[in-house]
C-alpha cells in the first residue's frame, strides 16, 4: 500500500530522531500535544497565552496537557525555560503548601492505575462514589486528579467525596477542574479533614444563602454581582459576621431614610453598627436612638431628616450626591 500525505496549506516539522526513539512507548496524549506544538508556534512561544485555544483544539483538560508536556520533556523531545530534559520528572514528597499552578506530581496512566489498584478506598471513590454523584464514569484525566488529591495532598477518601459533592452543580454534573482548584485551595488553607471540610461547606452554604437573600431583597435578581457589590456582601457576611436578621433591619432603615434600596446606604448603617460593637437587632434598635441625624434628600421629594449610621464625611457627601433632588 502506498500512502500519500495530503499537504493542503502547509507542513509541520516533527523531531524525527527523538520521536522515533520513544514512539512505541509514548502516550496518546503526548502524541496529540506534540502535533499541536509542532503546528502552533504561538503555543510554543507562550503556552499560558495560548492555553484556551489549546484546550479547545485538543479537547483536553489543561492538567492533562501539562502532564503530556512534562512527559515530552522527560523524553528529551522538547525543552523550555521551565522544564529540563536532563532531570526526569519525579513525584514530589508531600509538602505543607501546594498550588494548582505549582509543579505537582506527574502521574502516568500506569502509575494512576497502580495507585488505584493498591488502594481499595480510592478504587471505591472512582468506581462507585463519583459515578453515583455525577451519573457518569470517571475519565482518565479525572482519575489523575483524584489520585493527586489522594496520593499527593494526602486527603482522606471521605474528604475527597465531600469536595466533589460540594462542587456539583444543579443537575449533578461536576467540573473536575473546579474540584482540583477547590482541593488545592483548601489544602493551602490547612482545611483537609472531613470535619474541617464540613465546616467550610457550612460556612460557604451560609454565605451563598445570604447572598441570594440580599440579591432578592435589594432587587438585584439574577444579575451577576459586580466587584463592588461582592466586596460589600463579603464584608457583611465575613468581617461583620451578620446574618439575614441584621441585613433585613439595615434594609428597612435604608428604605425609611431614602425610600429605595441601596447596598451602599445599608452598608454604611452596618459599618456604624460594627464599629459600635452592635451584633443583634435589639442592640441595633438601641443604637439607632442615639444616632446623629443628617439630611439626605430623596429623589423628587423634599429633604427628609434621616439618621446617620456612618461618620465618614466622604461617604455622607457621596450619598447626598446620589440622592439629591432632580
Amino acid at each position: 500500500m502506498n500512502i500519500k500525505l495530503n499537504y493542503i496549506d502547509g507542513i509541520i516539522n516533527v523531531p524525527a530522531e527523538a520521536v522515533m526513539a520513544d514512539l512505541g512507548s509514548m502516550e496518546a496524549d503526548e502524541l496529540r500535544v506534540l502535533l499541536y506544538l509542532c503546528a502552533e508556534p504561538a503555543f510554543r512561544a507562550d503556552t499560558d497565552a495560548d492555553k484556551a485555544h489549546a484546550i479547545k483544539t485538543l479537547d483536553m483538560q489543561w492538567a492533562a496537557i501539562e502532564t503530556a508536556l512534562s512527559g515530552l520533556s522527560v523524553r528529551g523531545i522538547i525543552s523550555s525555560d521551565e522544564m529540563s530534559a536532563d532531570v526526569p520528572a519525579q513525584k514530589k514528597p508531600h509538602k505543607n503548601k501546594a498550588s494548582v499552578k505549582a509543579d505537582s506530581p506527574v502521574y502516568t496512566k500506569d502509575e494512576t492505575a497502580g495507585i488505584i489498584d493498591r488502594n481499595a478506598e480510592l478504587h471505591k471513590i472512582i468506581n462507585d462514589d463519583v459515578p453515583r454523584l455525577t451519573g457518569k464514569a470517571v475519565t482518565q484525566n479525572e482519575a489523575m486528579i483524584l489520585v493527586s488529591m489522594y496520593d499527593y495532598l494526602r486527603m482522606t477518601p471521605e474528604s475527597i467525596v465531600k469536595i466533589i459533592d460540594f462542587c456539583r452543580v444543579g443537575d449533578g454534573g461536576v467540573s473536575f477542574r473546579v474540584v482540583e482548584r477547590t482541593a488545592y485551595s483548601l489544602f493551602d488553607a490547612n482545611i483537609t479533614t472531613p470535619d474541617e471540610i464540613d465546616e467550610f461547606i457550612r460556612q460557604e452554604t451560609r454565605k451563598n444563602g445570604i447572598t441570594e437573600h440580599i440579591k432578592e431583597l435589594f432587587g438585584i435578581g439574577k444579575r451577576a454581582l459586580i466587584s463592588h457589590e461582592k466586596t460589600l456582601i463579603k464584608t457583611w457576611t465575613e468581617t461583620y459576621a451578620y446574618d439575614t436578621d441584621m441585613i433585613d433591619l439595615a434594609y428597612e432603615l435604608t428604605i425609611k431614610a431614602i425610600n429605595e434600596p441601596s447596598l451602599d446606604y445599608a452598608g454604611a448603617i452596618m459599618k456604624r453598627w460594627y464599629e459600635q460593637g452592635v451584633r443583634t437587632p435589639g442592640e441595633a434598635e438601641a443604637a439607632n436612638v442615639q444616632s446623629k441625624p443628617i439630611k439626605i434628600a430623596g429623589k423628587g421629594k423634599k429633604a427628609a431628616e434621616a439618621k446617620s449610621y456612618d461618620v465618614d464625611e466622604f461617604l455622607i457627601a457621596s450619598m447626598k450626591r446620589s440622592y439629591k433632588e432632580k
